[in-house]
């Protein structure tokens, strides 16, 4: 009895080059995680190197930005000098015009603390009180105020004595002769004013105005 032989399986790649007569080319072998070797380290100078330039482009970088925040702030402070500026000649020109415009009222009001009684309901009269009141409404929009004098003690910064009366250290304003105005806050124009020596009570301070100031004033 014959055995019988096993069928010898052909390898595909002989089985092609069987029938073509052509070698078939093999796949390489893959290579195994440690036949792949790590690039080779750099040497010492080139680290060097690249570190020295990454800390040059670091001081290049605070450098620049260095330069724009002084930009920045310079160009903050000449914005703000120049609204400053544009402020004070907007001020400056308002209290010119303003100083111009009290004469004005001065005259109004002395007409008007003269009015006869008999002509005060006249039609006439009625429309100059009118033209004050809105003179004096536009001053006051302004930010033009009055100074309070009468009964005040003396302030050089705010009045002007033009007489002084009494004996005593302690000096009050007792009669305004031309009524001063404040701009905003600020003195636009000081009072003319008498005033009076008085006693002066306990701890309060006193304000002498300038002699010489007076004697002016009182030859005008």
């Amino acid at each position: 009895m014959m055995h019988e032989q096993p069928e010898r399986v052909e390898n595909p790649a002989e089985a092609t080059q069987a029938a073509t007569g052509e070698p078939v080319p093999v796949p390489s072998e893959v290579a195994t995680p440690e036949e792949v070797q790590p690039p080779p380290p750099a040497p010492a100078d080139e680290l060097e190197a690249l570190r020295q330039e990454n800390e040059h482009l670091k001081q290049l970088v605070e450098e620049y930005l260095d330069q724009a925040r002084r930009a920045r702030a310079e160009f903050l402070n000449y914005k703000r000098r120049v609204e400053q500026e544009l402020e004070e000649f907007k001020h400056l020109a308002h209290m010119e015009l303003i100083q111009k415009l009290l004469p004005v009222l001065d005259d109004f009001h002395l007409a008007i603390a003269h009015l006869p009684e008999d002509v005060k309901d006249n039609p006439w009269v009625q429309g100059l009180l009118l033209i004050e009141r809105k003179l004096w409404a536009v001053l006051e929009s302004e930010g033009v105020e009055p100074i309070e004098v009468v009964g005040k003690p003396f302030s050089p910064e705010e009045h002007e004595a033009v007489a002084v009366t009494g004996e005593g250290p302690h000096h009050v304003v007792v009669e305004e002769i031309r009524r001063g105005y404040r701009l905003r806050g600020r003195v636009l124009r000081p009072a003319l004013v008498r005033v009076e020596r008085r006693a002066t009570p306990p701890g309060e301070e006193t304000t002498t105005p300038n002699e010489s100031e007076e004697g002016k004033r009182g030859e005008e």
